[in-house]
């Protein structure tokens, strides 16, 4: 089930890359799909590996078939040419790293499992939206901290 989820994440982020004129717009849809989907990238990316990124940023395999890990690292590799570029482009603030986008995902696909029926979904895909606008550039005050990276996520992720 986790390369099957794996495979829908790698795909949605792929295609959203691939579609959109916008990184920030690929960004957001791949946030939105995620949360709406119920596709956890932080659960995803834990069995990944500080290599694993880096050797999905040399080279691109096919499918989750090398492993979760290596799936992970290209899922992370395609998110960090996403965030990439919405920086190049002035779109995404530069405080903002791929283990943010991962984290931030993970925490509202998981969600309060507390809240009654459908409006844990509301909350989700608000909670999506109210990110998303957060990690817009635009003048504001700078969080504590640097951006958190991929390598630095799977590491701690990791142990």
């Amino acid at each position: 089930m986790l390369a099957d989820q794996m495979d829908r994440m790698i795909a949605l982020a792929e295609e959203a890359q691939g579609e959109e004129t916008w990184a920030f717009d690929a960004l957001s849809r791949f946030v939105v799909g995620c949360v709406g989907a119920g596709l956890d990238p932080l659960g995803a990316v834990s069995g990944a590996r500080a290599g694993d990124v880096a050797a999905a940023t040399e080279t691109r395999t096919a499918g989750a078939a090398a492993g979760d890990g290596a799936a992970g690292g290209r899922l992370l590799k395609v998110l960090g040419e996403i965030v990439q570029a919405g920086h190049g482009e002035g779109a995404l603030r530069a405080d903002v790293g791929v283990g943010d986008v991962v984290g931030v995902v993970g925490l509202l696909v998981r969600g309060v499992p507390t809240v009654p029926g459908g409006l844990g979904e509301e909350l989700r895909e608000r909670g999506a939206r109210l990110v998303l606008a957060g990690m817009r550039a635009h003048p504001a005050p700078l969080p504590p901290g640097a951006a958190l990276t991929a390598e630095e996520l799977v590491r701690r992720v990791s142990g």
